[in-house]
């Protein structure tokens, strides 16, 4: 088969560099599924579907390795990185501890204006989804989460909790197909906003270990089921430490 017929569609963004644009266009159809775990990406088709040299098209796959998303190996090529139980473990690990400590120092400082800018993002959101805009939607929700986790006042926590946010969005995108459960997902939103407007740092770091929680465990439940793992496979090590709210 050829390179062509194996190739994913994706869309090119009219803004920043070509690099930037690059990067954003794959990293788009990665989190959307246009790009399955595990495809392959093929520098040529890549260029040519965006419309620019190769060279920028390799700077956004090198990128991207840097956030965990994408596998190079040399004189192998380049791939999305497969989607796994240990990972996901890893990814939420690492998520519930940096974004726990965020959300308690938060409550300590969260203002009006936050609660503002959070409120809008949660519409933003709610909009988004309405209208079927994934993109919107995503964006709009990881705006209303920095939104409270910036308000802790530390540039270096807020910085060290992107990259394994962006990993999480491949998976969390798994658990958007389940309807009963972005409404509790929305729900909980909610609740962690009002434990930072009580300035609650208790209350908010339940909130948030219950909301991540939920999702890693549905997650973890269809990755066991499409491998076939069943009950008798031993969960990774990090799996028994993620705390319970």
């Amino acid at each position: 088969m050829s390179d062509t017929v194996d190739s994913p569609r994706i869309i090119k963004p009219s803004r920043q560099t070509a690099g930037d644009q690059a990067e954003t266009a794959v990293f788009d159809a990665i989190m959307d599924g246009k790009i399955p775990p595990g495809s392959p990406l093929r520098l040529h088709d890549l260029a040519q579907q965006l419309g620019m040299s190769i060279m920028p098209v390799r700077e956004a796959l090198r990128r991207l390795e840097g956030l965990g998303l994408v596998e190079i190996v040399a004189h192998k090529g380049a791939w999305v990185r497969p989607l796994t139980l240990e990972d996901l473990y890893d990814t939420y690990f690492t998520r519930i501890h940096l974004e726990t400590l965020a959300m308690r120092t938060a409550a300590e400082r969260f203002t009006d204006e936050d609660a503002e800018r959070a409120r809008e993002a949660l519409a933003a959101h709610a909009a988004a989804r309405a209208s079927g805009d994934q993109v919107a939607a995503r964006n709009a929700h990881e705006r209303f989460h920095f939104t409270l986790y910036e308000a802790c006042g530390s540039e270096w926590l807020v910085r060290s909790i992107g990259p394994a946010w962006r990993n999480s969005e491949r998976y969390r995108v798994e658990s958007m197909r389940h309807p009963e459960h972005v409404r509790a997902r929305m729900e909980e939103h909610g609740e962690m906003l009002d434990a930072l407007i009580a300035h609650d740092p208790d209350r908010a770091g339940r909130a948030l270990i219950g909301h991540l929680r939920a999702t890693v465990d549905l997650i973890a439940a269809n990755l066991e089921v499409d491998g076939d793992a069943g009950g008798d496979r031993e969960l990774p090590a990090l799996a028994r430490l993620l705390p319970q709210p």
